[in-house]
C-alpha cells in the first residue's frame, strides 16, 4: 500500500494530445508527481519533457516501466495499443490508469483484467466523465428520486470532422470510428446510471473508408428504462443529455462529458394532481394523457408553461477535468484499492460487451480480429 503522505509518481506512455491534457491535470493535485514519460522515440519524449518541466524522458516505453520510481502509469497511446500497453505495465509490477477505450474488444479487455487481478495491482479505465462532479451529482439526484422513477434516458454526441483517411477517426485498422471514440461515452453514462443490459438494438453508417461515421443505439433495461444514444463524427450534434422520469427532467447542458451546468425540472403538483385524478373531466384526461407523453414533455421543457422553473446548478470544476480522474486512482492506490467501485473493471469489460454485440449487429470487425 503507498503511505498516505507519500506523493504519487507518475509516469506517462504517449506523447499525444491526450497526454499533454492529462499532464495538464496533474498539476491541479498537490500530491501528485509527473516523473517520467516515454515515447517511442527519444526526441519526442524529451520535448514533452521539456514542454512540461518532467524529470525524466524514455526513448521506450519498455524503459519507462523498469524505472522503480514509478507509482503509477497513465497509458495514452491509440487504442490498438492498450493491450500491449497494459500488459508491459503490469508484468512489469506497475498500476495502471488505461485511457478509453480499455482495449478495441472484450477479448482483449478480459486478457487485461484477468492479468492485473493476478498480479494483484490495480487497474482502471480513464473514463474521465464519471468523476466529473456534476455527473456524481446526476447519479444522486437519481438515487433519492428528485426526478421520480427514472424512465428515459437521450444523449449524443457529435463533433464534425473532416473526412481524412489519415486520421485515426476514419482508420478501422487504429480502432476508428464514431463507437469507440464517443459512443462509448454514452454507454458508459448509460451502466452508470441505469446497468447493464443485454437488449439492445443499433444502427450505424459505415463510410467509404469502413469506419462507423455515425451510431445510434438504443438499450432496454429489465425495469422498462430506455436509453437512446448516437454517436457522430461527421455532423454537430446538442452534446447534452436528458433523463426523464415522472415527476421531472434532468438535462446536463454540453458538454455532458465535462459539465458545468445541470438543469432539474419539475412536474408541477397540480399537473400530478390532475393527472391522477379519477373525477378528471374527459378534457383534462385528454390533456393529462398528453403531458404524459415524452415528447410532449421535452417540448414543454423547451418552450415553457406545465412545468416549474428549472433548477439550475451551476458548478465550476476544478482543474481541466483529468485532475478527478487522477485523484481517485490516487485515493485508491493510498488504501490499497486494486479498482475504483466508481469505474469498476467488471464494468469496464460489460461495455466492451456491449461494443462488441453491436458491432455484430453491423458486421463490422477490425482487421486484427479477423
Amino acid at each position: 500500500m503507498v503511505s498516505t503522505s507519500k506523493i504519487i509518481r507518475w509516469g506517462i506512455l504517449g506523447t499525444g494530445k491526450i497526454a499533454l491534457d492529462f499532464a495538464q491535470g496533474l498539476k491541479f493535485l498537490p500530491d501528485a508527481q509527473l516523473l517520467a514519460v516515454g515515447s517511442r522515440t527519444l526526441s519526442t519524449a524529451q520535448e514533452f519533457s521539456r514542454q512540461l518541466n518532467v524529470p525524466k524522458a524514455y526513448g521506450s516505453y519498455e524503459d519507462l516501466v523498469k524505472d522503480p520510481e514509478i507509482d503509477v502509469v497513465y497509458i495514452a497511446t491509440p487504442h490498438i495499443r492498450h493491450k500491449q500497453d497494459s500488459i508491459l505495465c503490469l508484468e512489469a509490477g506497475k498500476a495502471i490508469l488505461c485511457e478509453k477505450p480499455f482495449t478495441i474488444n472484450a477479448q482483449e479487455a478480459r486478457e487485461v483484467i484477468t492479468l492485473a487481478r493476478q498480479k494483484q495491482l490495480f487497474c482502471m479505465e480513464a473514463m474521465w466523465m464519471r468523476f466529473m462532479p456534476l455527473i456524481q451529482k446526476v447519479r444522486e439526484l437519481i438515487n433519492i428520486g428528485e426526478i421520480g422513477e427514472v424512465r428515459t434516458l437521450t444523449a449524443d454526441f457529435g463533433y464534425a470532422v473532416e473526412l481524412d483517411p489519415n486520421n485515426r477517426f476514419f482508420n478501422l485498422k487504429s480502432g476508428g470510428g464514431a463507437l469507440l471514440d464517443r459512443g462509448i461515452y454514452l454507454l458508459s453514462l448509460a451502466f452508470f446510471l441505469f446497468g447493464s443490459t443485454d437488449k439492445i438494438v443499433s444502427q450505424a453508417t459505415i463510410g467509404e473508408t469502413g469506419v462507423d461515421e455515425q451510431c445510434a443505439m438504443v438499450l432496454n433495461y429489465p425495469k422498462g428504462q430506455l436509453a437512446i444514444l448516437s454517436a457522430n463524427l461527421r455532423a454537430t450534434t446538442s452534446n447534452e443529455v436528458i433523463i426523464g422520469g415522472t415527476k421531472g427532467q434532468i438535462r446536463i447542458h454540453a458538454p455532458f462529458y465535462r459539465p458545468h451546468k445541470i438543469s432539474i425540472a419539475k412536474f408541477s403538483p397540480a399537473v400530478l394532481s390532475t393527472a391522477n385524478s379519477a373525477n378528471s373531466s374527459f378534457k383534462q384526461k385528454i390533456i393529462s394523457s398528453l403531458k404524459e407523453n415524452q415528447v410532449v414533455q421535452r417540448l414543454y421543457l423547451e418552450f415553457g408553461s406545465y412545468l416549474k422553473q428549472p433548477k439550475k446548478i451551476v458548478q465550476i470544476f476544478e482543474g481541466n477535468g483529468y485532475n478527478y480522474e487522477a485523484a481517485e486512482v490516487m485515493r485508491c492506490l493510498r488504501s490499497g484499492e486494486k479498482e475504483s467501485k466508481i469505474m469498476p473493471l467488471d464494468e469496464t469489460l460489460s461495455i466492451m460487451e456491449t461494443m462488441d454485440a453491436i458491432r455484430r449487429q453491423w458486421n463490422l470487425q477490425y482487421p486484427q480480429e479477423l
